[in-house]
C-alpha cells in the first residue's frame, strides 16, 4: 500500500468524539454510507455521510476524510495543511474549490493528521489509463473536451487574479525578487532529486542545470496552483468545473508555471504515451493565447515552464516507479527508470541525447492489432481476452495462447472499477491491477475491455 491503511468504520467512535467537540450544537452524531478508500501517491481519501440532528431537523451532509500517506511517501514533506490553508483562503472566492471544514494537524485524535472537506459529486479525467483514451474525457463530445479544458483554464486565469495578501497567503512563503519565485522551486526540485534518485539521472541532471542557467525574473508573483491539469479538475457530467482540487504543491511564483503543466503534462498523457490527442482539446498556441485573453499578460516564457513542468513530472515519476518497483509491480519498458515519457520528453525539449529506443509511436484505435488476456484471481473466476485487429475488438472465453499483455485482478476490484468505485489508476498504484507485457496496448483498449 502506498498510503494509510485507514479503516474508518473502525476509526468512528474516535472521530466521531472529535467531530462532536467541532459541532457542540449537534446531537446524535452518526457516520454512515462509508465508501471505499481513494488511496493514492500521496494521500487517501474516504467519502462518508455526517448525520445528526440539530433542534428540531435532521441534517446530514457528504464530506471527504483526508490523510497524508506514509508508507512509501512521494513528497519528503508532504504538506496535508497546505492543501487546507489554501482552500479554506479561496473559500468565498471565484476560484472553485471544495468546501473545508476541520484539520487536525495533530497525531491526537486518530494517531494522524487528517481534515473533512465537503464531497462533491462530478467527474474526473483518468490518469491511468489516460483520459485521452479512457474514460469521461474519451467519452465526451470534441465540444463537451472543449468545454472542459476552456473551464480549467479559466478557473486557473482567475486564481492568478487573486490578491493573495489579502487572502492571507504569505504562509507560503514570499519569494524574493528578482529571479528569487525560480530560485526557491529550483532549491525545492533540486532537494528533491537528490533525495528521489538511487543512481545517476544524466536527463534530469542535465534539465535541472539548464534551468539555473536560463532563470530570469517573472513579470509577475502570483499563487499558483502547482500541479494544474484535467486530473486534477471535477467535472459535472456536461462539462462544468466543479473544482480544481490537490493544491498540496500551491506555491507562490511565476503563473506560466501553471500553463506549462496543463500543457506540459496534457502531452504526456496523450502522445507521450503514443496515444493521439483527442479531437476538441484547444492545442497549445490556442491555450496561450486564450491565456493572454483571460489574464491581460503576454506569455513571455513558456518554454521554459514547460521544461520545468516536464522536469518536475519526470522527478516525481522517478520516486513513484521506485516505489512500484518496491511493492513489485512491473513497470513498462527495458529500462523505465531512465528511459520513460518525461526523460524522453525532456531529452527533445533540450536537444539532448534521446534514452533507450526514442518517443513512442502514435497508433490510432483503428491501428491497433494485439491480443489483452483478462486474468481473474480466485477460485470462482473464469478468463477471458480480448483480439483486436485494425481497431475491430472480440472478446473470447478461457486464455490466449501468446498475450501481448495481461491484466490480472480479482473479480471484486474489477467490479468495484466498472461501477466506479475505484479508480483503475488507483488499483494500478495499490497492486490490485496488475498489468505485464505491453503496457500501451491496455491502456489504449482499456475503454473497450472496461464495456466489454
Amino acid at each position: 500500500m502506498l498510503s494509510h491503511d485507514v479503516d474508518l468504520v473502525a476509526l468512528q467512535p474516535q472521530l466521531l468524539a472529535w467531530l462532536q467537540h467541532k459541532m457542540p450544537q449537534a446531537r446524535e452524531l452518526s457516520i454512515s454510507d462509508t465508501g471505499r478508500p481513494g488511496a493514492g501517491f500521496t494521500n487517501v481519501s474516504i467519502p462518508f455521510t455526517l448525520n445528526w440532528r440539530e433542534g428540531d431537523n435532521q441534517r446530514r451532509v457528504g464530506l471527504l476524510f483526508r490523510a497524508a500517506g506514509t508508507s512509501l511517501p512521494v513528497y519528503p514533506d508532504y504538506k496535508l495543511e497546505r492543501q487546507f490553508r489554501v482552500m479554506h483562503a479561496l473559500q468565498g472566492t471565484d476560484v472553485p474549490v471544495p468546501k473545508v471544514y476541520w484539520m487536525e494537524p495533530t497525531d491526537a485524535a486518530l494517531g494522524f493528521p487528517f481534515y473533512i472537506m465537503g464531497r462533491i459529486d462530478g467527474v474526473v479525467p483518468s490518469e491511468y489509463p489516460p483520459y485521452h483514451s479512457f474514460g469521461v474525457c474519451y467519452d465526451a463530445s470534441p465540444a463537451q473536451r472543449a468545454k472542459m479544458w476552456w473551464g480549467t483554464l479559466e478557473a486557473m486565469a482567475r486564481l492568478h487574479k487573486q490578491d493573495w495578501r489579502s487572502l492571507g497567503l504569505s504562509f507560503l512563503g514570499v519569494p524574493d525578487g528578482g529571479t528569487g519565485p525560480l530560485d526557491r522551486q529550483l532549491d525545492y526540485w533540486e532537494g528533491y532529486l537528490t533525495w528521489a534518485k538511487e543512481e545517476c539521472q544524466p536527463i534530469l541532471e542535465a534539465s535541472l542545470d539548464w534551468l539555473k542557467a536560463n532563470r530570469f525574473a517573472p513579470s509577475h508573483v502570483t499563487l499558483c496552483w502547482g500541479d494544474a491539469r484535467l486530473p486534477n479538475t471535477m467535472f459535472s457530467p456536461e462539462g462544468e468545473v466543479l473544482a480544481l482540487m490537490d493544491w498540496d504543491m500551491a506555491i507562490l511564483g511565476a503563473p506560466e508555471s501553471d500553463l506549462g503543466f496543463m500543457i506540459g503534462l496534457d502531452w504526456l498523457l496523450s502522445e507521450g504515451t503514443g496515444v493521439p490527442r483527442l479531437e476538441g482539446f484547444p492545442g497549445p498556441e490556442q491555450t496561450i493565447a486564450r491565456y493572454e485573453e483571460l489574464t491581460g499578460w503576454r506569455v513571455e516564457n513558456f518554454h521554459y515552464h514547460e521544461v520545468f513542468a516536464t522536469f518536475q513530472a519526470a522527478c516525481t515519476i522517478l520516486r513513484v516507479q521506485h516505489n512500484l518497483q518496491k511493492m513489485g509491480i512491473e513497470l513498462p519498458g527495458e529500462d523505465p527508470i531512465l528511459d520513460n515519457l518525461s526523460t524522453r520528453r525532456l531529452a527533445m525539449l533540450l536537444d539532448l541525447p534521446m534514452p533507450g529506443s526514442g518517443t513512442a509511436a502514435i497508433t490510432r484505435k483503428e491501428e491497433l492489432s494485439g491480443v489483452v488476456q483478462l486474468q481473474f484471481t480466485g477460485s470462482e473466476a473464469h478468463d477471458w481476452y480480448v483480439v483486436v485487429d485494425k481497431g475491430h475488438s472480440v472478446r473470447h472465453e478461457g486464455r490466449a495462447a501468446s498475450p501481448h499483455a495481461t491484466v490480472l485482478i480479482a473479480p471484486d476490484d474489477w467490479a468495484a472499477i466498472r461501477r466506479g468505485e475505484v479508480k483503475p489508476f488507483t488499483a494500478w498504484t495499490t497492486g490490485k491491477l496488475k498489468v505485464t507485457g505491453d503496457h500501451a496496448l491496455y491502456q489504449q483498449l482499456a475503454d473497450v475491455i472496461a464495456k466489454m
